[in-house]
Formats: structure tokens, sequence, C-alpha cells
């Protein structure tokens, strides 16, 4: 994780597809995805239902 940190922070855009919920502590966006549809977005772990 530290590496993708280093990688953003240099300007590059990182997309991180995982089933764990844990990482959006890592993440300043995350899109929660459910059968192809955005249920949730937002920053890090504070998401806002759709």
């Amino acid at each position: 994780m530290a590496l993708f940190k280093e990688l953003n922070s240099g300007g590059r855009t990182v997309v991180m597809v995982t089933h764990n919920p844990e990482n959006c502590v890592y993440t300043d966006r995350t899109i929660v995805l459910r059968d192809g549809l955005v249920v949730a977005e937002g920053e890090g772990e504070q998401l806002r239902k759709k």
C-alpha cells in the first residue's frame, strides 16, 4: 500500500479493485459496486449511499 500511496502522491492515478472493505482506509475516493451498479461512493471510509 505504501507503494500505491507513493505513486499517487507523484501524480499517478491508482485504481484498486478489492473485496476487502478494510482497504478503504488507504483511499482518497471509494466507489462501491453491487451487481454492476454504483451503490455508494465517498472519500475513504466515509461513504454516501446511492
